[in-house]
């Protein structure tokens, strides 16, 4: 017998009385399997325990009413999780969203800082590596930042011209 049968058999147990058939099935799952065996035997113990007392007519509807009532505060709490988020966007909380949103703007900066730190180190590489293929230049003018700024922002050199000049 699987779990499903077993859990079908429970369902049928609280609409009507089992037959011999269906409580021997569940006898024989409870042989099988000492724990669930043993819960049965706490909820019998539980259930001499309780004292004999007379309740009143509509215990079953106040009992289903509380359990109603548990159910939707629960259900309220969910709810009340999922809007968690947006009570920040109140006017309550007006500090923390500009707060919130200098913080972005401050961060949004250093990127764009970082950014442009990193483009102008790469284009003064480029202008060392253009000054380093230069064979043929002054020792002096490598010590002359501006020279090697500039030779970034030039004209490419003239071949035809260059060879002239030699």
């Amino acid at each position: 017998m699987s779990q499903s049968d077993y859990n079908q058999l429970l369902q049928t147990a609280i609409k009507r009385e089992l037959n011999n058939n269906e409580l021997d099935q569940i006898q024989d799952l409870l042989d099988r399997n000492p724990n669930e065996m043993a819960d049965f035997d706490a909820v019998d113990q539980l259930l001499t325990e309780l004292p004999n007392v007379r309740v009143s007519n509509n215990f079953t509807s106040l009992v289903m009413n509380e359990a109603c009532r548990e159910i939707s505060l629960k259900g309220g709490a969910d709810k009340f999780a999922s809007l968690s988020w947006l009570r920040f966007f109140t006017s309550q909380y007006r500090s923390i969203q500009w707060m919130g949103f200098a913080s972005l703007c401050f961060f949004m900066g250093i990127l764009i800082y970082e950014s442009r730190l990193s483009q102008d180190r790469l284009n003064m590489l480029e202008s060392v590596q253009l000054v380093a293929n230069l064979t043929e230049i002054a020792p002096e003018l490598l010590g002359d930042f501006e020279m090697v700024n500039a030779i970034n922002h030039s004209d490419p050199i003239d071949e035809e011209l260059w060879a002239a000049l030699k």
